[in-house]
């Protein structure tokens, strides 16, 4: 028999490739088919324990086909609510992004009118016990049924972050950083330079200052709380400051941290953390001064963290699906992974996290998103900042 030559063999192998690249990507396809969830979108079974009357839950919110969420105007929310959309297509999330004051005001403007439009709140604490004082919302906890929402092991400090002093409850925090009072411009001051909150009384600071509005609900109104209640600061630091620091004030957040990156002011008060946070992620001079760095401690907040659920809600099974899986573990890690602001939940990691904002274990921090501190807001501020203003 004659032996095949070396050209042979190479035009043999030619010739099988084609079958053999044939078999190869059909037993590829034939294996994907096989893997769970191949032919099929995320969905809620494939990524939620399963608990009694859940998969009816899910069902009945598909056929409600919406949700409707009042939320801040932070742009990190909105990719949140997407998320919650891919875990359970066929339902549509309609948005309704605002300010804190114009989210109060729509909302109870619409109830006055009989209109009932929204399921959930999603805010700072401020905004959801506002709407329980005007008789808005629905207790919170009979909604959660997820084991792992109800495991209080699973949260910081062990317990649910409620934030109603007293029943019913209604507002639930779910988020908590450490939001500092101060931002400087890194060109003009350091963080170092101040271990305490009366740092900021430095004659040569005077004029050079801008703050938030804290007489108006929003950012700032945790730190600001903290500051009043604390002994060795309370009402007296509030008048020093805005009597004889020439402080500017302003509620455009923007326009705060604009003016702050571009030196026009070395120091800011009370400004929200995620338009600074934008800020720093540019590569601006803008840093906060870290809140364990003050001797009189600080508080720990939600930022715009807190949720709520409205009565008389218009797609009540949606709203009840959508709050246990944002308080699931994988609803935390889609908030964590957008917002990069610390979730309450201590089973996900906080890598990646700027280190300013994340509790310290063993530290203890006042709750500033309860109740307790904020009635402060509206009782408080107001006289007090407008009084001092005056003097000045």
């Amino acid at each position: 028999m004659r032996r095949p030559t070396r050209r042979t063999v190479h035009n043999a192998i030619a010739r099988r490739r084609p079958l053999r690249l044939a078999l190869v990507i059909f037993c590829g396809l034939v294996l994907c088919a096989c893997q769970p969830g191949a032919a099929s979108s995320r969905s809620s079974a494939s990524t939620t324990p399963k608990v009694s009357g859940w998969d009816e839950l899910a069902q009945a919110a598909k056929r409600e086909g919406t949700l409707a969420v009042y939320g801040a105007t932070a742009t990190e929310l909105r990719r949140v609510l997407s998320g919650f959309e891919q875990a359970f297509p066929g339902i549509k999330v309609d948005g309704t992004f605002l300010d804190s004051a114009e989210q109060i005001s729509r909302i109870t403007r619409e109830r006055s009118a009989g209109r009932y439009i929204a399921d959930v709140v999603i805010n700072g604490s401020t905004i959801p016990l506002t709407l329980k004082g005007a008789g808005a919302l629905q207790p919170l906890k009979p909604a959660l049924m997820l084991p792992e929402v109800l495991d209080e092991s699973a949260w910081l400090q062990r317990r649910l972050w409620f934030e109603d002093s007293a029943e019913p409850y209604t507002t639930l925090s779910f988020q908590g950083l450490l939001i500092t009072p101060l931002y400087v411009n890194t060109s003009q001051a350091k963080a170092s330079q101040f271990s305490s909150y009366w740092d900021v009384l430095d004659p040569k600071w005077k004029g050079k200052i801008v703050s938030n509005d804290i007489r108006r609900p929003g950012p700032g109104g945790v730190p600001a709380r903290f500051i009043y209640k604390q002994p060795g600061l309370g009402a007296s630091w509030f008048e020093r400051v805005y009597s004889e620091m020439n402080v500017t004030l302003s509620s455009d957040q923007r326009q705060m941290v604009d003016w702050l990156a571009q030196g026009r002011f070395a120091l800011a008060l009370f400004i929200a953390e995620t338009d600074a946070t934008v800020a720093r992620n540019q590569g601006l001079p803008v840093a906060p001064v870290p809140l364990d760095q003050f001797k009189e401690g600080g508080p720990i907040g939600p930022g715009p963290g807190s949720l709520g659920l409205l009565d008389h809600a218009p797609h009540p099974n949606a709203a009840k699906l959508f709050v246990n899986w944002l308080l699931s573990r994988e609803g935390q890690l889609t908030w964590q992974r957008e917002t990069h602001y610390p979730s309450l939940r201590t089973d996900i990691p906080k890598e990646g996290l700027l280190e300013e904002y994340v509790p310290k274990p063993g530290r203890e921090y006042a709750d500033g998103g309860s109740e307790e501190y904020s009635k402060l807001t509206a009782t408080v501020f107001n006289e007090l900042i407008s009084k001092a203003l005056e003097k000045a």
